[in-house]
């Protein structure tokens, strides 16, 4: 092998490894698990396969609202009856890579609503970003099958508990995509244990008959 071949190798590795090694954080494991729930969907034919529903994931991010105009923040357009804009940081402060459960539950005007609960760390920065910002908004951003910001809610005190619940701009089928992808990233980084199959009595296995069956068929 040329010493020319061998300096090209070493310039591949040097690109390559630091790309590997980024996949073994948080965020990196969810982005493979995207990725692979993305080539998963396609087949031959260009035409998309549905994902087992153990197998969808999703993803929610967390953006606080910002006065000021300068680095690091973003303009977004939340709810899509009536387009409010409004300016947010481009860094989320907490995203799905913390979740340990993800729930669509009744609202008490007819309604649905998404809780998320979070890790010990997720509730640290949850709690960290609302406390000193109570009147501000939390822009919430969410890709499943589509990528859309879902809410903006007011931020009325420091949310302390580590659970977050919001009305989407969504309908319930979505909001229970959402969820259900949410919760299988959480499993996927062991937020979240892994549910038990339910065991199958007697499926699958013969019985040896009697000798009088045998007998008297």
């Amino acid at each position: 092998m040329t010493k020319r071949f061998h300096c090209k190798l070493w310039a591949d590795e040097a690109r390559i490894n630091p790309f590997f090694k980024s996949l073994w954080t948080r965020r990196g494991v969810v982005a493979v698990f995207l990725l692979a729930f993305s080539v998963g969907c396609k087949t031959t034919d260009t035409k998309e396969k549905p994902a087992k529903p153990d197998k969808e994931a999703s993803t929610l991010r967390l953006h606080m609202e910002e006065n000021d105009v300068g680095m690091g923040v973003g303009s977004v357009e939340v709810f899509r009856s009536q387009p409010t804009k409004m300016t947010v940081q481009k860094t989320a402060f907490v995203d799905e890579g913390e979740i340990t459960k993800a729930t669509v539950v009744d609202s008490q005007h007819g309604g649905h609503l998404i809780q998320i609960e979070y890790t010990r760390r997720g509730k640290m920065a949850l709690q960290m970003a609302t406390a000193p910002h109570p009147g501000r908004r939390v822009a919430v951003w969410s890709r499943w099958t589509e990528g859309r910001w879902l809410a903006a809610p007011v931020v009325q005190r420091g949310i302390d508990d580590g659970v977050f619940v919001f009305t989407p701009d969504c309908s319930r089928a979505e909001a229970e995509r959402i969820v259900r992808g949410l919760n299988n990233v959480a499993i996927k980084l062991e937020n979240q244990a892994k549910p038990k199959k339910p065991k199958t009595e007697g499926k699958g296995k013969k019985t040896k008959p009697t000798e009088e069956q045998e007998m008297f068929k």
